[in-house]
């Protein structure tokens, strides 16, 4: 018996061979490939939300360290510390750590959040009934900003805070009140 000559002797008429057509299969890749294109596709939108998350999470955290830093220190520095209005500014990298400036008004290069606070004596104690200023209460405003190009941030004049639609700005504000005991 010749091996290299097909026979047809194989071949049984009726019984179908279990095989895959060219159609078949170019169908198959089409559904495939459109699937996977629809999915491609919402990886940018995926990314972007991602990050947004992680601006979020970053910013409260540094917002909770800056709130936690004014409650533990003295009242009455804690009031007299901006004595221009503007605001104490800190900075940030990518991770949440501190960074230290090296000169005044100078931006650390790695800083990728801002945080500013801006403290307010003598507030009015809420939900009290009267109008009167409580002098052993003051209001901590926070504000972080997700700013990698270390641009100026614009100041809106009647709030104090900042107001720009350029950057992700978090604003986060604690009571610290003044604690009157005398320590032993």
């Amino acid at each position: 018996m010749d091996i290299s000559r097909p026979t047809v002797r194989n071949f049984r008429p009726g019984k179908a061979r279990a095989a895959f057509s060219l159609v078949e299969v170019v169908m198959a890749i089409g559904i495939v490939a459109f699937a996977f294109i629809s999915v491609l596709g919402m990886i940018p939108t995926g990314l972007s939300t991602f990050r947004q998350a992680m601006n979020a999470s970053v910013g409260s955290q540094i917002a909770q360290r800056v709130i936690n830093d004014a409650q533990q220190m003295d009242f009455s520095m804690l009031v007299n510390m901006d004595t221009t209005g503007t605001g104490v500014l800190r900075f940030f990298d990518e991770q949440g750590n501190e960074l230290t400036a090296t000169g005044q008004g100078a931006v650390p290069a790695k800083a990728i959040y801002h945080a500013r606070t801006v403290v307010t004596g003598s507030t009015v104690t809420p939900y009290s009934g009267s109008a009167t200023s409580n002098p052993n209460l003051a209001t901590v405003k926070v504000q972080v900003a997700t700013n990698p190009g270390n641009q100026l941030i614009n100041q809106d004049t009647a709030t104090n805070l900042w107001a720009d639609a350029r950057f992700s700005i978090l604003t986060f504000a604690a009571l610290v009140s003044h604690n009157n005991s005398v320590q032993p």
